[in-house]
């Protein structure tokens, strides 16, 4: 460790630098877009589960259609609602999807995404899995409404911006 006011050199300013890149996750808020009433006509009577990203979880995950979230939840001390909606997306089958990224986050698979891993083990006491069933037909609009208007940081951002102008002018 370097003394006070020296530059640390080597391996313990690397690890410094990948320590501090590993708590940084970039993001927008944009409230207006979170009251567009097609996400409350669409999302309203649906059932969402929430269950802490843990090997295995501690609910049955259905082997059914739906959409999911990944949601980073400190809970800290009394507060009650203090979370992240880091990723959303949308699967044939949640019970599978649930257990790709079991295998993803240890580092199995045919492609774990260096991303997904330092994501789910970095944060790994404080990662929820939200998820609605949703029949196939539809996977694509439910997914879209999350992804535009809660505008998670971990989703591509790239399509976004056109849908984004028709939402708020519908």
């Amino acid at each position: 460790m370097a003394a006070y006011g020296q530059v640390q050199k080597g391996e313990p300013l690397i690890a410094q630098f990948l320590a501090h890149k590993l708590g940084k996750y970039s993001f927008e808020l944009y409230p207006e877009l979170w009251a567009i009433p097609r996400i409350r006509e669409y999302y309203d009577g649906r059932v969402w589960q929430t269950v802490r990203f843990t090997d295995p979880p501690n609910l049955t995950i259905p082997a059914e259609s739906g959409i999911y979230l990944f949601v980073v939840a400190p809970h800290c001390g009394g507060l009650e609602d203090h979370s992240y909606i880091f990723y959303v997306g949308q699967t044939d089958n949640l019970s599978r999807r649930y257990g790709e990224y079991l295998d993803e986050q240890a580092g199995r698979g045919p492609n774990p995404r260096e991303e997904v891993v330092i994501f789910l083990n970095h944060l790994r006491e404080h990662v929820f899995f939200h998820f609605t069933l949703v029949p196939l037909e539809q996977l694509d609009e439910a997914e879209n409404l999350l992804k535009d208007n809660l505008t998670p940081p971990a989703n591509t951002q790239k399509k976004i911006i056109g849908r984004l102008v028709g939402s708020i002018n519908k």
